[in-house]
């Protein structure tokens, strides 16, 4: 495992110039996205929840001759749709693979790099195994996926469950008890514990939380199917962690390297659950 220097937690994303967004669809799904750079490598980047693909900006000075980025916001996020069916009619693997299938096809690109960052890796691990003929390399940034989460599916599936998830948009209380309650009895890691409830302060908020959850919830990646991927087609995946993420712990690399020990590539950052900073950058970028 390599280790990088520290991060600073507030990224200077403003430093870097705006790009116009663009939109690309196939069948019933609309994104938009941004492109940084224009070399020959075409990349797609996947962002973390509440956030947007202007955050990949930063690489445009790193990569800009290399490599052409594809910055998509996801559903839910950004200058993208937001169609609320999708919390009854979600997205399935397929769905998404045709999409990004035919965006490839768009490009005129025989194969892709993917790039994601925490909910985004999700969705790179995703398209990882269902069109694998199309990717030439993978990085993933604290990406979740990493750990199955079979309750989850569960309970996103049942209707009473989307029925408690509903009332939680409506009445966060019952739930943030719960998170402080175990924060104090120190079940919760106070980072973690921050961010949970960070994420989940305003109505705006849970309801983002609601829709992305429910919609993406068959999205769940079986990490032997990348395993098995990755060593038949000798793919290199460089999978990035912050040492002191409680979000996402360093310590779930070792489900996916043992997966795929020779091709998966393991590197820590002095850093916490942000690792999209001017300062990582580079590191990150040396992958692609």
């Amino acid at each position: 495992m390599r280790t990088f220097p520290h991060a600073h937690m507030n990224p200077a994303y403003h430093l870097y110039p705006v790009h116009s967004t663009a939109t690309f669809t196939h069948g019933h799904t609309t994104l938009a996205y941004r492109s940084y750079g224009n070399g020959p490598v075409q990349v797609l980047a996947f962002h973390g929840f509440g956030r947007t693909g202007a955050d990949f900006a930063l690489f445009e000075p790193l990569l800009a001759e290399r490599c052409t980025l594809h910055a998509f916001d996801l559903h839910f996020h950004g200058e993208s749709a937001t169609p609320g069916e999708r919390a009854h009619q979600p997205f399935t693997p397929a769905e998404l693979a045709a999409y990004f299938t035919a965006f490839a096809d768009h490009l005129g690109a025989g194969k892709l790099s993917l790039l994601g960052y925490s909910l985004g890796g999700r969705i790179a691990l995703s398209l990882l195994t269902t069109m694998p003929e199309r990717v030439a390399r993978v990085v993933l940034v604290a990406p979740d996926g990493l750990k199955t989460r079979p309750w989850y599916r569960r309970f996103a599936a049942s209707p009473y469950g989307r029925h408690l998830y509903g009332r939680f948009v409506e009445d966060p209380r019952r739930a943030h008890a719960i998170m402080n309650t175990l924060h104090r009895t120190g079940l919760m890691r106070p980072k973690l514990h921050r961010f949970l409830v960070g994420q989940t302060d305003t109505r705006p908020k849970r309801q983002q939380v609601h829709d992305v959850w429910l919609s993406y919830r068959l999205i769940e990646p079986d990490l032997s199917d990348v395993g098995r991927v990755l060593r038949d087609r000798a793919m290199p995946l460089h999978l990035f962690l912050g040492r002191t993420d409680s979000v996402i712990p360093a310590h779930l690399a070792q489900g996916l390297k043992t997966q795929a020990p020779e091709q998966v590539q393991v590197h820590l950052l002095d850093a916490g659950h942000v690792l999209l900073t001017p300062e990582l950058a580079p590191a990150i970028a040396a992958a692609l």
